[in-house]
């Protein structure tokens, strides 16, 4: 909803629809010529890709060319070609060979405008298209009156575009760039002054380098018709942009896993059992017996706060009462506990036995 904002840069570009843009003489060159061609290249650099007899446009706030690019130039009009060169200055070899010269003029007028004619046998019915006083200032100054032909003229009748013969082709100079930017043309009939100049061209291809306004600004990447469409440019730098943030997103550090740190296994029953079993393969029944029952007598001390040292009844009922197991059974088994005791020497049938006894009591503890 803001006010819209022009760029007043001086760019005479096709492209450009700001006030000092050429969108609309591009659009108007269209009705006058054949196929346009544009460039950002030297005139040298087009000498061989241009086609014999064809147009050759140039639009600049100064015109200059180094000594290639005026040969060119000119060898390309002398063999039948037409050269449009709109500039306020003018110089180099292309000015001394032929002897042009463009200066400001002074125009005395009292309102804000000026105005420029196209030439006519009846001066005093000229049609007059106004300008805004400063764009169209400059007029040619000095020229070969021999082979030129005045085209438009200002409101002091000093040629501002002349037509020049030059060899086989023609040469158009015009001294008032200003004129064909979007600002001047649109206003009131001025695009009539301007088709009227176009009209001095062959209507065959035109080609349109704005190397001496702008420089060397021609795409040379592949992706040349995405940059040069504001639309899908503006969604290529979008993409760029995104996938950027998308990369600087992910390659903040992150949380590291935490690892399962499994705790130690508790190897002392495997270990007991390892060693019970080389005990038994070994046939050491007496000691393993021996060991069973120590652990037997410590677990009752320890539990039931019982002494161990007579197992007698009273032991017997005494431990009865405290564990709740049967006397009977406890009986059976202090009394297997006395026998290995006794035996210097058990068989294996003694030792099952005596281990059924005691993981009995222990099951039901």
């Amino acid at each position: 909803m803001s006010p819209k904002q022009y760029n007043w840069t001086v760019t005479f570009s096709p492209d450009d629809k700001n006030p000092f843009g050429g969108y609309a003489f591009n659009e108007l060159l269209q009705s006058h010529t054949g196929p346009i061609r544009h460039s950002y290249k030297t005139l040298y650099e087009l000498r061989d890709s241009v086609k014999a007899g064809s147009s050759l446009l140039i639009i600049a706030e100064a015109f200059s060319p180094g000594d290639e690019d005026a040969i060119a130039l000119l060898d390309h009009v002398y063999k039948g070609g037409a050269a449009f060169i709109s500039t306020k200055h003018l110089g180099g070899k292309f000015a001394d060979t032929l002897k042009l010269n463009l200066r400001s003029g002074d125009i005395f007028t009292g309102s804000d405008s000026s105005s420029l004619h196209i030439v006519s046998a009846q001066l005093d019915t000229l049609t007059t298209y106004h300008f805004q006083k400063g764009a169209i200032e400059n007029q040619v100054y000095n020229f070969d009156t021999t082979r030129t032909l005045v085209v438009a003229v200002n409101e002091e009748h000093r040629p501002v575009t002349i037509r020049m013969k030059w060899g086989k082709g023609d040469l158009l100079i015009n001294s008032t760039p200003l004129m064909f930017t979007n600002m001047c043309l649109l206003a009131g009939d001025n695009n009539k002054l301007v088709s009227t100049q176009l009209s001095y061209l062959p209507g065959n291809e035109l080609t349109w380098t704005e190397f001496y306004q702008l420089g060397r600004r021609e795409v040379s990447t592949p992706l040349r018709f995405i940059l040069q469409n504001e639309p899908l440019a503006w969604a290529y730098y979008i993409s760029i942009l995104c996938l950027l943030g998308f990369m600087l997103f992910e390659i903040k550090r992150r949380q590291r896993i935490i690892p399962v740190i499994r705790p130690l296994a508790n190897t002392t029953l495997e270990f007991v059992a390892t060693i019970g079993d080389l005990y038994y393969q070994n046939g050491d029944h007496k000691n393993i017996a021996g060991k069973k029952v120590t652990f037997f007598l410590e677990y009752v001390r320890t539990k039931y706060s019982l002494s161990t040292n007579q197992l007698d009844e009273a032991f017997a009922a005494a431990l009865a009462k405290k564990s709740g197991r049967d006397e009977k059974s406890i009986t059976a088994l202090l009394w297997v506990i006395n026998e290995v005791k006794a035996r210097p020497v058990m068989t294996s049938h003694h030792l099952i036995e005596l281990n059924s006894k005691l993981e009995a009591f222990y099951n039901n503890s």
